[in-house]
């Protein structure tokens, strides 16, 4: 990731939670959204199943009320910062047994944005003074995530 990129994913830390960040948290971010958006496409291609298709649309993915106020949140965070195209190019879309939507595909971006905006509340919750997440902070919210999602 260049330069650019990562001084963009520390303000967004900044501005989303008081949180300060180097580039190993940005690599494990990158890390933590995709296995989240992963799980998300997992259910939704089972939704997508049980509808009788094989093409998986954004109405498939178990996004929750908290998810959608998160990539709201994102998205108003995301006017100053112009994240998305960086969270375009790294999200990577795992081999599926389902095709993709074009609709899924052009929100995956806002997707990732929105579970960085649930990490970094998460981060808050398990210490709310904590200005730098440690190792064990990713953990426990990987260990959250993976409960809820």
């Amino acid at each position: 990731m260049s330069l650019v990129g990562v001084s963009k994913f520390e303000s967004f830390f900044r501005k989303a939670g008081s949180m300060d960040v180097d580039k190993s948290d940005i690599k494990r971010l990158y890390d933590f959204t995709n296995n989240a958006i992963y799980r998300l496409l997992t259910v939704g291609m089972k939704n997508a199943s049980l509808n009788g298709r094989d093409v998986l649309w954004y109405t498939d993915l178990p996004i929750t009320e908290g998810l959608e106020n998160s990539i709201k949140e994102f998205e108003k965070t995301n006017e100053e910062l112009e994240l998305d195209g960086i969270l375009e190019h790294i999200t990577t879309l795992p081999p599926l047994k389902y095709e993709v939507g074009e609709d899924v595909e052009e929100q995956l971006p806002k997707i990732a944005g929105g579970i960085a905006i649930a990490l970094i509340k998460s981060f808050k919750i398990i210490n709310p003074t904590k200005k730098n997440p440690q190792t064990e902070d990713w953990e426990k919210a990987q260990a959250i995530f993976e409960t809820l999602l």
